[in-house]
């Protein structure tokens, strides 16, 4: 009933805008007339869910054996006909209704028969919980937005909510990575026309048989389970049952892609409109029913995630979105591994260094999403594209990563310099002042983000290190710019009474110093950029000599 590998539960936008509903095998349909560019779901959670669910997708059925098979379909990619070929293959896991197993549901239907059945909108992520119902405290999260769906926008809720499951309680697992995780893809498309198909993004994350091979054992003959886990008994995690967490070794890795945290039912219903899409369908879904102690994911290594830890001597964990969003003081952490191996990219962002020469990209977008969680609460979508450049020489890519870090490192101690003189001009004691200031540290960040990657464009066409020193050096002034402008703004002196006056002037004064090399602070900075450092500013253990270089 209502198999998903066949029917139109997409909804995808061309080229010329249109906006079309279809199955799967849309994705090359008019490859080179008038193709698929985006997916056009009517929630950014649904567009990411689908987006990884899709790629997933394409790595199993089409399971390309390595770069060069890989390179083959980024050539000539499959046909419409070909692509629903290749999905037939695959065992019956995909459909969102009936008897037998269901796409992403749990298969044990006893565990359910006595579970209260939930309105189908707790499926969304900003929908109100029981708690704010009860007390009528849905205010801004309004209830009964969504009293029914229709199969479409239920089974892009469902995969949504596996995909990227908050904690729910006691026993409602999070996802594989956690509430919320912070997915990076990347995309090679540059401009609308040739090389804007959809295709193109999706196949530039695709993993080879040999790239996730590397992560664990294959799936074999009846190890389909190990793949898609609703096809058997779910691994209930209650530890007074015998449960206990699903380790890489209790699947095969690409169970990374289809995840099942959540133990749910979907509760069809007749013929009716979907409150979500507005359209009519045969039959919808009004409710589910959910029990707890789903599979409890541990030691998974996500393929579309970036993963950081504390030291090197701690497991990795998945990166999360943060409320003050995605910028370019997270760029090396996403594209480049750390120095210090504490941050690593997701391992399609690290493959396409190699990828994208072999197919002639060596400029693409880096494209980060994902929910903001605050344990249950959702705070928000979080989403950015940043520039992505492929190197596939690994010494090009240390001093890129080193460029990367002294750039970075000199732009936050500037901001968090630049908001301890506000305090400073703001307030007679900023020790005891109220609020963050987050706005200078914003606005810091923001005046500098065209300067560096610009730097880093430049700097990976160099050879050498004194091309890259010079670009280091050349980024200082647009600091120092937005260092003072900052202060500028806040702290606008006119007017003021003689003693704000005083603290404003020494505060700037203080301010200039720094970013002019003075004081260990200045001494700092100009060693990260590679900047001479004042005689004046050499202070006692500094070890820096006037006229001479920092490094």
């Amino acid at each position: 009933m209502y198999d998903l590998r066949y029917e139109p539960w997409i909804p995808w936008r061309r080229r010329s805008g249109r906006v079309e509903w279809g199955p799967i095998r849309l994705l090359t349909d008019q490859y080179h007339t008038d193709p698929v560019v985006a997916l056009a779901a009517p929630r950014p959670e649904f567009n990411g869910a689908l987006t990884e669910f899709l790629i997933g997708l394409l790595t199993v059925a089409i399971q390309p054996e390595d770069e060069k098979e890989w390179k083959r379909l980024w050539d000539r990619p499959p046909a419409p006909a070909e692509i629903e070929e290749a999905l037939g293959k695959l065992p019956d896991a995909f459909r969102l209704g009936g008897e037998g197993p269901r796409f992403m549901q749990d298969l044990m239907v006893g565990d359910f028969e006595d579970a209260e059945v939930l309105p189908v909108e707790r499926l969304l992520f900003d929908a109100p919980g029981e708690q704010a119902v009860e007390l009528n405290k849905d205010l801004f999260a309004k209830r009964n937005r969504a009293a029914t769906m229709g199969p479409p926008a239920a089974a892009m809720a469902l995969l949504a909510m596996q995909t990227y499951a908050p904690s729910g309680g006691k026993g409602y697992r999070t996802s594989m990575r956690g509430g919320g995780p912070l997915t990076t893809l990347v995309d090679p498309r540059q401009t609308q026309g040739d090389g804007d198909q959809l295709w193109r993004q999706l196949w530039a994350n695709a993993e080879t048989a040999e790239l996730w091979g590397a992560r664990g054992a294959r799936a074999k003959g009846t190890a389909w389970p190990r793949v898609f886990p609703w096809l058997d008994r779910t691994r209930t995690s209650d530890p007074k049952q015998g449960g206990r967490p699903t380790t890489p070794a209790d699947g095969n890795p690409l169970q990374a892609y289809f995840g099942m945290p959540r133990r749910i039912r979907l509760e069809l219903g007749g013929a009716g409109g979907c409150s979500i899409t507005g359209s009519a369908s045969a039959f919808t879904v009004v409710g589910f029913r959910a029990r707890n102690y789903g599979v409890e994911y541990d030691g998974w290594s996500h393929p579309l995630t970036p993963s950081y830890r504390p030291s090197a001597k701690v497991e990795w964990w998945p990166v999360h979105p943060q409320p003050a969003g995605i910028g370019w003081k997270d760029w090396g952490a996403l594209t480049l591994e750390g120095a210090d191996d504490t941050t690593k990219p997701a391992r399609t962002v690290g493959q396409f260094h190699h990828r994208g020469p072999a197919v002639g990209i060596r400029a693409a977008r880096l494209n980060a999403f994902g929910v903001d969680f605050d344990n249950m609460k959702c705070r928000g979508w979080v989403e950015a594209r940043l520039p992505y450049l492929a190197v596939p020489d690994e010494v090009s890519r240390l001093r890129l990563r080193d460029m990367t870090r002294r750039l970075t490192e000199a732009a936050s101690l500037t901001a968090a310099i630049t908001r301890i003189q506000v305090k400073a001009a703001l307030f007679d004691n900023p020790d005891e002042a109220r609020g963050e200031f987050e706005v200078v540290i914003r606005e810091v960040w923001s005046a500098t983000e065209t300067a560096f990657y610009a730097a880093l464009e430049r700097a990976a066409g160099v050879d050498g290190p004194e091309a890259l020193e010079g670009e280091a050096r050349a980024f200082h002034p647009t600091l120092r710019a937005a260092a003072l402008t900052a202060f500028d703004r806040q702290c606008e002196g006119a007017g003021a009474p003689p003693n704000v006056m005083r603290r404003t002037v020494t505060a700037r004064y203080r301010l200039s110093g720094f970013l002019n090399g003075y004081g260990p602070k200045g001494a700092q900075l100009a060693e990260l950029l590679w900047l001479v450092v004042p005689a004046a500013g050499a202070k006692k253990g500094t070890g820096k000599r006037k006229g001479k270089r920092t490094t």
